[in-house]
């Protein structure tokens, strides 16, 4: 028996047979095609999830609440359903308890097996080592070091170990993404959305998260060693215990919304640009000996005998 938060687990076409999982909180799971033949799920909560082309077959769901579940193509055979709850769940080519099918209004046609392979083919192409791509995509240790990811919309994905290391994730958004203990040394992280993101014990040594958006960010036990912060906003975030030896702190909003300039260099002045003294050349004058005239001789006296 299991009681334990599995929020937002994929378990698409996993086999989940007689599985208990009693007061499970399952909210947002995929179970896509999923063979949950005689699960129990007595009072367990799977609101938002997708359950499209699950085998419910007389699975025990007593007291479960299925809001907003996309129920299309599920089977519910013989299913025990009593004090279940399908607020606004969409019921598309949905067998219920008693055989009948039921379809809501908007149920779209049923694919056909090309357009399932062609969906197919574009989601291999926007796989990365395995890795989709996508807002809330599981990839538990994905490998996606050096990969180039600028822009990428992984808002809410699961990238718990991720290796990311020198991953370019420019502008990339990581919104309430989850990426515990993942490697993103030197990844270009600039102007990425990480706002509510769970970096705990994340190896962030040396990345460059200019102009990031990290408020809210679970950055608990993380590693920001030499990592530039220059203009990130950390409005709200948890530092507790995170490493920020040698981090650049330039225009950084702090957790508790003041601006950290410590690391910010300092302007160099210009230098005063000074005339040039002008030196008026000295006109020098040349020098005439004076001649004074000669002084006649003096005469002599001389004694007559």
């Amino acid at each position: 028996m299991f009681e334990g938060d599995l929020t937002k687990a994929d378990f698409s076409k996993a086999n989940l047979k007689e599985a208990n999982i009693y007061h499970g909180k399952l909210m947002g799971g995929n179970f896509t095609e999923a063979d949950m033949t005689d699960i129990t799920l007595y009072n367990a909560d799977l609101t938002g999830a997708n359950l499209t082309g699950a085998n419910m077959t007389r699975a025990k769901l007593k007291g479960a609440n299925l809001s907003e579940v996309n129920l299309t193509d599920t089977n519910f055979t013989d299913a025990e359903i009593d004090g279940a709850k399908f607020n606004k769940a969409v019921f598309c080519r949905t067998t219920m308890p008693n055989g009948i099918v039921n379809s809501g209004a908007n149920c779209p046609a049923k694919k056909t097996e090309k357009t399932a392979r062609a969906e197919q083919a574009e989601v291999v192409e926007n796989a990365i080592n395995g890795c989709v791509i996508q807002p809330r995509t599981v990839c538990m240790n994905a490998a996606l070091a050096e990969a180039n990811l600028g822009s990428a919309n992984l808002s809410g994905a699961q990238l718990y170990m991720g290796n990311l290391a020198q991953a370019n994730l420019f502008k990339a958004n990581l919104g309430k993404a989850n990426l515990t203990e993942a490697n993103l040394t030197h990844a270009n992280l600039t102007r990425a959305n990480l706002s509510q993101t769970n970096l705990t014990e994340a190896n962030l040594n040396k990345a460059t998260l200019r102009g990031a958006q990290l408020e809210r960010a679970n950055l608990t036990g993380a590693i920001l060693l030499n990592a530039d912060l220059t203009d990130a906003d950390l409005t709200g975030a948890n530092i507790a215990e995170t490493t920020l030896t040698g981090a650049t702190l330039c225009n950084t909003v702090m957790p508790n919304g003041t601006v950290n300039n410590s690391s910010c260099m300092p302007e160099k002045k210009p230098e005063a640009i000074t005339e040039p003294v002008k030196i008026e050349p000295v006109k020098i004058e040349p020098t005439v000996p004076e001649i004074k005239p000669a002084q006649p001789a003096a005469k002599v006296k001389t004694k007559s005998r």
